[in-house]
């Protein structure tokens, strides 16, 4: 009987262990990450007001973000793997309930690796950039440029076709700002900068962010 008993426990602990191996869709890991905000959110809220920074991993993985502007209240709410139309689901959670006084916003690099065309990532950021505009009408909001990296210097056409689109689609909106991370992790003649990225060829270093620190700084209100 206690060897059954065993037997019976032991099949458990390896579906349960199968099933926690589970691959998650990629909507569940934006979920997890979502939710694990909120709870951070429930336990102390960080208050209205304040600068949003949000997008894809680009921003998530800014962990110095906080330490870059230490006199001013930043927020972190990057989702890692968003393109432009997946990042439209989340406003009411990563942003809005903030009331942020502005939204930083780095969305389209995951769109350029899907190999979108810049009509199109244009159209989306649109879509995105009003919806956001519906329930944050005082906030200024900062597009910050599509950044080069190793691996998409393929689609370095499309990256500056596709963020001169949304540039000049921004400046004929109100509270609006065009940020250059593009241009400074470039050479001058548009070769990349190794020490600015990671093995993986696509996120930055640290010193990619500094960089990007130095471009956002003056625009931090």
């Amino acid at each position: 009987m206690t060897k059954v008993i065993l037997m019976v426990a032991a099949v458990f602990a390896f579906n349960a262990a199968v099933a926690q191996q589970k691959k998650l869709t990629q909507k569940e890991k934006w979920e997890q990450k979502v939710a694990a905000y909120e709870r951070k959110d429930a336990a102390d809220f960080p208050g209205k007001g304040i600068v949003v920074f949000t997008g894809s991993s680009s921003v998530e993985n800014w962990k110095t973000l906080q330490r870059d502007f230490p006199d001013k209240k930043v927020l972190n709410r990057g989702i890692s793997g968003t393109k432009t139309t997946d990042l439209g689901q989340y406003i009411a959670r990563v942003i809005t309930p903030y009331k942020p006084r502005q939204i930083f916003l780095y969305i389209g690099d995951n769109d350029i690796g899907y190999k979108h065309v810049p009509d199109t990532i244009l159209r989306d950021f649109k879509q995105l950039f009003f919806a956001i505009r519906k329930d944050n009408k005082k906030a200024e909001i900062v597009f910050m440029a599509i950044k080069p990296s190793p691996v998409r210097m393929k689609y370095l056409d499309n990256i500056e076709q596709t963020n001169e689109l949304i540039r000049s689609f921004m400046a004929i909106q109100p509270q609006t700002v065009y940020a250059d991370t593009f241009h400074p992790l470039l050479t001058d003649n548009k070769q990349i900068v190794p020490e600015y990225y990671s093995k993986d060829g696509l996120h930055m270093t640290a010193e990619g962010y500094k960089i990007w620190a130095d471009v956002i700084r003056p625009l931090i209100k």
